[in-house]
């Protein structure tokens, strides 16, 4: 589940707009004695101005997420109720109070599409942007048709009969609007959910399949690799360090291990980047190596075997055996392998 601050401030949006429609509904048809006309105005004058505030709060928060509005709660309900009460009690007539209104709200709205149309988070974007516009335009045009009557001409006033069929079509194009940029936000975190989780699993997989020591390949990688050489043929190379047990006795096991690095990092060096070096286990290492021939093989063992004679000065000297073995193509990858470790072992009984 996707949690979008947005969601929860068009949803206290359109509660507060239920609000303001249930106290027109109540002023147009029932009778309430005792100033209680003046109650309803309030109730509709504090809806529609959180309705219009909440819608472009939570555009906003579509726009930035996570950034808090510099306005606060306390803040905004002060000033809707001082607002609301102020138009509701203290205006004389109804049609001044919906003039202000309407003026406040077409602001409101108008400020939140220009702003949305300004710096779109998706292109779906503009379609909320358009449909704020749209709103604000609707109740400014309201404003400008009461405007007249504050010298005296009341002719716009029948435009009042009819404006809420305009506002209930404003309003169903603006929930579309949200919907849409919902879905899409939400489509949007799923991709980037998608995104993180192979990540996740790509990084997972190198690190199951890696061995922490040297950096390569463990024995999880032989089966697609044979797989891949067994097509195309190649050459199996079996490598063992010679005495590797006296190095670990003499010098400790942080040494041996930076001997299995130095010799890691060697076969690296010599082989070709398409050739799957592994870490078979302790200190042996296998080189899959497709379309390679014995003698290629036997030039690269012996350019490692030069470089090793070398005096190295972060270690003892390192000599090797191993063994190779060609594998043709449609040849059996297993039976290659025990030849190369035949070999090996062969070479290394006759040091």
């Amino acid at each position: 589940m996707v949690r979008l601050r947005e969601v929860r401030l068009w949803l206290l949006a359109w509660l507060a707009d239920a609000i303001a429609l249930t106290a027109v509904f109540v002023h147009a048809h029932a009778a309430i004695p005792g100033g209680g006309d003046r109650m309803t105005l309030v109730l509709y004058l504090a809806g529609k101005t959180v309705f219009a505030i909440l819608m472009v709060y939570g555009a906003r928060h579509h726009l930035r997420p996570g950034v808090e509005p510099r306005i606060s709660s306390v803040g905004l309900l002060i000033f809707v109720t001082a607002w609301s009460l102020i138009l509701g009690l203290a205006v004389p007539s109804l049609w001044q109070a919906q003039l202000a209104e309407s003026t406040l709200v077409g602001l409101v709205f108008l400020t939140g599409g220009v702003t949305v149309l300004r710096h779109p988070r998706s292109p779906i974007s503009r379609w909320l942007g358009w449909a704020l516009i749209l709103e604000g335009a609707l109740f400014l045009y309201s404003a400008i048709v009461l405007a007249p009557a504050l010298w005296g001409n009341q002719s716009g006033f029948s435009y009042l009969g009819y404006s809420s069929f305009f506002d209930a079509w404003t309003e169903l194009l603006l929930a579309l609007a949200c919907t849409a940029v919902l879905a899409d936000r939400s489509e949007d975190s799923l991709r980037y959910a998608n995104r993180e989780l192979l990540e996740s699993q790509q990084r997972l997989s190198r690190l199951v399949d890696t061995d922490p020591l040297t950096g390569l390949a463990n024995r999880r990688r032989l089966r697609g690799a044979m797989d891949g050489a067994s097509e195309t043929g190649g050459a199996l190379i079996f490598i063992d360090i010679d005495e590797f047990k006296e190095v670990n006795d003499l010098f400790g096991h942080a040494v041996g291990d930076s001997t299995l690095q130095r010799l890691a990092h060697l076969i690296v060096e010599q082989f070709r980047p398409e050739d799957l070096v592994i870490r078979w286990g302790g200190d042996e290492f296998l080189v899959v190596a497709p379309g390679m021939d014995r003698v290629s093989a036997r030039t690269r063992l012996a350019a490692m075997r030069e470089a090793l004679d070398h005096p190295a000065i972060e270690g003892p000297p390192i000599t090797f055996s191993a063994g190779i073995a060609e594998l043709f193509p449609g040849g059996d990858p297993s039976k290659a392998l025990e030849e190369a470790d035949r070999r090996m072992f062969s070479e290394k009984r006759g040091r």
